[in-house]
């Protein structure tokens, strides 16, 4: 009985979807990025967050994906870039994972600081920890780049 409430519904659903208009559900990176934003000039990182501590420790990357290009961003034809300040334990995970600064900010955020929070290295020596280790992502026409 309640499967016929819903299927005029699915039905103008379906033919709204069919008129040659974009599927409202469809993932926009399946369309070609259109640039609609100048891109934000990127900051200064060591004024941006401090990475000083990060050193006397030699890292080597096992698992560093870019973060992916946040949907809402590329379906308004928006750039930007995101600052991720993170430390490292002795394991080699990231610990402490945070944005610093970022400009739209929103989910260009979350996916620099999502991917960061994945990333892996190298064990490092007994009882060694970097802190305050610092990456700058540029989100630009579509693609994501590590400055």
């Amino acid at each position: 009985m309640n499967a016929l409430r819903f299927t005029p519904a699915l039905l103008a659903a379906l033919s709204l979807s069919a008129c040659g208009s974009v599927n409202p559900l469809s993932d926009p990176r399946d369309q070609p990025f259109r640039v609609l934003s100048d891109m934000p000039t990127p900051p200064n990182v060591e004024r941006a967050a401090d990475a000083s501590g990060c050193s006397g420790a030699q890292l080597s990357a096992v698992e560093a994906r870019l973060p992916d290009y946040p949907a809402r961003g590329w379906s308004r034809g928006l750039q930007g870039w995101t600052v991720v300040q993170f430390d490292v334990t002795e394991a080699g995970a990231t610990d402490q994972v945070r944005v610093a600064r970022g400009v739209p900010g929103g989910s260009f955020d979350t996916e620099a600081e999502r991917a960061v929070r994945g990333w892996r290295f190298a064990q490092l020596e007994p009882g060694a920890r970097l802190t305050g280790c610092v990456v700058l992502f540029e989100f630009t026409q579509g693609l994501v780049r590590v400055r």
